[in-house]
């Protein structure tokens, strides 16, 4: 019995085969029109899922869309074109691309089932079941139930709007497994920002390679500020070290310079006393006294000579600190002070040698 196009296209939409291949605003407007403007969406309808007639049991070279009826044993040459390479080839990739796509649908819930029985199974049993029930191995297993984490409901951020749901309807199991390779933010980034449906796998493939190159990219740059941060809170660690030592310098500074002055005093007074012994004393007296005047101020000048060595040698310390801090901000200007400071300490110790 002779079919209609619009019992033919109605079939085909309810195919899963075919439904895949067109999109859900024209399935929308097939269903919601009337008369001539449905038959003209069935028209268009017809020409994208032409290769799934064989499906719902339509010979492919037997139906006159121009006509809406069958025709058996007649050619189609002025609706249907010369079957070519070209034509045949189309089909092929069409097949191949809807037949991905539906083992993807199909191996998601293969992943969901895995999951349940997983759950349900007691531990240690896991792995026989899958041998002795199902024939899979582990790996294997393990991808599928991936592809349900990944793209499978409830785990998926994927489905949460109909534009990602589109997106994931167009998406094969080769491009699925490809996808797995970058984290779930990401994948559903690209998914929603690429054509994915017209990119050969080498195209995703280097899209996503990008991606993870970016990525790491981002990682290592992460990385180096941490460890700059680091650094730099080590330096002020540092610096506060030094802010204390400072500190503590200045307050035996401080404490020096009061031994001074009480030494000082004590010189003051022997010299006094000095010169009363010479006056009212015999010369033995005199001269202990004048022992105990140069003793006390062998005993001024040594502490001098400390206090002077011991600020030298800190101020060395601190000069060689912020020259190594130099270095790291700019060579040429750290370059130019070591050569003074060469300089400084050969002339020192050139005049040490003349005197």
């Amino acid at each position: 019995m002779p079919l209609c196009l619009e019992s033919i296209v109605r079939k085909l939409i309810l195919s899963d085969s075919a439904r895949l291949s067109c999109t859900p605003k024209l399935i929308y407007r097939f269903f919601n029109a009337k008369g001539p403007v449905r038959n003209r969406y069935a028209r268009t309808y017809f020409g994208q899922v032409l290769p799934f007639l064989p499906v719902i049991g339509v010979p492919l070279c037997s139906y006159d869309v121009k006509e809406g009826k069958e025709r058996s044993g007649v050619a189609m040459n002025s609706t249907v074109p010369e079957r070519t390479s070209l034509i045949i080839a189309v089909e092929i990739n069409s097949i191949k691309d809807q037949t991905e796509k539906l083992v993807l649908h199909n191996f998601i819930e293969i992943g969901r089932r895995l999951h349940e029985a997983k759950a349900l199974l007691p531990h240690g049993e896991w792995l026989q079941w899958l041998e002795e029930s199902v024939d899979f191995s582990p790996n294997r297993a393990a991808k599928l139930m991936r592809l349900y984490d990944a793209y499978g409901l409830p785990h998926s951020s994927l489905l949460n709007s109909a534009a990602q749901d589109q997106a994931l309807s167009k998406l094969s199991y080769t491009q699925a497994l490809i996808l797995l390779g970058v984290p779930e933010e990401e994948r559903t980034q690209l998914l929603l920002d690429l054509d994915i449906e017209n990119m050969s796998t080498r195209e995703l493939k280097k899209a996503v390679d990008k991606q993870k190159q970016i990525q790491q990219e981002k990682e290592q740059a992460e990385q180096e500020n941490t460890a700059l941060r680091q650094a730099l809170d080590g330096v002020k660690e540092e610096n506060t070290e030094l802010a204390k030592e400072r500190d503590s310098l200045k307050q035996e500074a401080v404490d020096l310079r009061k031994t001074q002055q009480a030494l000082q005093e004590n010189i003051e007074k022997a010299a006094l006393q000095n010169k009363k012994l010479k006056e009212n004393m015999n010369y033995k007296s005199y001269q202990r006294v004048r022992n105990d005047l140069a003793a006390a101020q062998a005993k001024l000048f040594t502490s001098q000579v400390a206090f002077k060595y011991e600020a030298l040698e800190r101020a060395f310390k601190e000069l060689s600190y912020e020259l190594d801090l130099l270095a790291n901000l700019d060579a040429q200007v750290h370059a130019g002070y070591m050569s003074k400071l060469n300089d400084f300490l050969l002339k020192a110790m050139r005049g040490r040698m003349q005197g």
